[in-house]
């Protein structure tokens, strides 16, 4: 099962977002992505994590202008 989002704390996993949501059929989302991504479908799930993150980025970059690199770990997804 691919987790697309996971927030970890001290204690371990706090929330995560995976098949379980997005191949979701069921109405009801109570996991990390507050039900933007529910019943989506994987590809569209990724989709919608890329342009929810740049948004988070872009909003980053106008909060603070003198950020000059932030280091963010790459995770490539293979679909089939």
């Amino acid at each position: 099962m691919t987790t697309l989002i996971a927030a970890y704390n001290s204690e371990g996993c706090t929330g995560r977002c995976d098949a379980k949501c997005y191949n979701a059929t069921y109405l009801d989302c109570d996991c990390i992505c507050g039900g933007r991504n529910h019943g989506k479908g994987q590809r569209q799930a990724i989709q919608n994590n890329r342009q929810h993150f740049q948004e988070m980025i872009e909003i980053w970059n106008k909060d603070h202008p003198d950020t000059t690199n932030i280091d963010f770990p790459l995770v490539q997804l293979t679909l089939f």
